[in-house]
């Protein structure tokens, strides 16, 4: 038996329980009964009855590792890698969101909660090989969902990027996401587009690079609040979930396209669940052109997030689309496929969208032309300038070779600029 709690600083609050010889979940009475619950998630909504398998298994394998990430992590802890009820038994302490998972006969121990420092040498050790990081990440129980090689720490925020790093134990929580990458410039590449996305007026996740031997991209995690207190680091947990698993799709189905095409019906989702819809499906366009404009076609389910931070008169907090992240110019590599992860106005391979594939995007996410065009009109004009800024060093610690990656960006880009304008005349 698997306990699923939320814990928001210190103290787990019991929300419900997978029993895994009758592969149900089920909400705890109490959690039901007390002053308003929120649903895990959408695809999970509050009732008393038990949820089979195929319900309740999408979220709950969402919080894990993917790919390569998984298979390093399973060889340390020396089980299968289909084995996602032991993986998330053994490592689902630090998850996406304010979700924790433990056996039902391990005691949680909140006065061992705090932070050690650790020194950038042994962080690079960390982040130094795909098992190395596998290792760090069972030892602290930390499950990060996605295929990428990362791991996580807290950091101080008095303190400047390349110090002030602390390892998390018992309950206390990581702050940041660290990335490396097998592949050639991809901590620049994203640190590029993130700091450039934020330029052009799309809310995302603060990012900034590491020189660690090799560049390490620093993520600053969204469902986290770090504050000081008497000069010790607190940090609070936000409820979140990504799009596959509010609608209920499995990790391995990220790339399938909803019915009736995923943005529009992620567009539909802001429209009836969002506390603020207008403002949301707005970001939602800007999000989904940028990726377009910048060669992202790995743009799928798991990479849109909601974010559950505002409440409604009753008290309840409602989600919210969360700030981007993981945006990543994939056409840079001949290695990588042109297709988009979700299709635009019907389109998937990104050199085949046309200002009338834009339309049809328009009716997607429910604007107007006049809306989308003044979104990709502002995107157009802003991004090579936002570009180039965030490459020469405007927008945090850059690397030696990254000017010359951003400028490879602006070339890679022109041909999609050329159809944003075109569709903007």
């Amino acid at each position: 038996m698997l306990v699923v709690s939320r814990v928001s600083s210190l103290t787990p609050i019991p929300v419900g329980a997978i029993d895994e010889d009758k592969l149900v979940f089920s909400y705890d009475s109490a959690y039901l009964d007390s002053e308003s619950p929120i649903p895990l998630s959408l695809s999970l909504p509050l009732k008393r009855e038990p949820f089979p398998l195929v319900e309740w298994r999408p979220y709950f394998e969402g919080l894990l590792a993917e790919g390569g990430a998984r298979e390093a992590l399973a060889a340390e802890l020396q089980l299968p890698e289909n084995d996602w009820f032991g993986l998330l038994a053994a490592c689902a302490r630090d998850c996406v969101g304010d979700v924790l998972i433990r056996p039902d006969n391990e005691v949680v121990n909140e006065t061992r909660s705090g932070y050690t420092p650790i020194s950038l040498t042994d962080v690079r050790s960390v982040l130094g090989s795909a098992p190395s990081t596998a290792d760090s990440n069972a030892q602290r129980r930390l499950s990060l969902a996605g295929a990428q090689s990362k791991t996580g720490f807290a950091h101080d925020p008095s303190r400047k990027m390349d110090e002030g790093w602390l390892v998390p134990e018992g309950l206390a929580a990581t702050t940041h996401i660290l990335k490396a990458s097998y592949l050639r410039d991809v901590p620049e590449i994203e640190f590029i587009c993130m700091s450039a996305a934020r330029a052009c007026g799309i809310e995302t996740a603060e990012v900034s690079l590491l020189g660690l031997g090799n560049p390490v991209l620093a993520v600053k995690r969204f469902d986290r609040s770090a504050t000081l207190v008497d000069n010790e680091l607190r940090v609070e947990r936000l409820h979140q979930e990504d799009m596959a698993q509010a609608f209920g799709v499995t990790p391995a189905s990220k790339y399938a396209e909803l019915e009736g095409g995923s943005i529009a019906a992620m567009a539909r989702l802001i429209r009836e669940r969002s506390a603020r819809p207008a403002v949301d499906l707005t970001q939602l366009a800007r999000m989904t052109c940028f990726s377009y404009l910048i060669g992202n076609c790995d743009a799928h389910l798991k990479n849109f997030s909601l974010i559950y931070r505002e409440e409604h008169a009753g008290g309840t907090p409602l989600p919210r689309l969360a700030p981007a992240y993981d945006f990543v110019c994939t056409t840079r590599y001949e290695r990588f496929s042109r297709n988009m992860a979700m299709s635009m106005g019907g389109v998937r391979a990104i050199d085949d969208v046309t200002p009338d594939a834009l339309e049809r995007l328009a009716r997607d996410l429910g604007i107007t032309n006049a809306a989308l065009r003044k979104i990709c009109r502002s995107l157009a004009d802003d991004v090579e300038s936002a570009i180039v800024a965030a490459g020469n060093g405007e927008m945090g610690q850059v690397m030696e070779s990254t000017p010359y990656i951003a400028e490879d960006l602006i070339e890679d880009m022109a041909a999609r600029r050329t159809i944003l304008r075109r569709f903007c005349l």
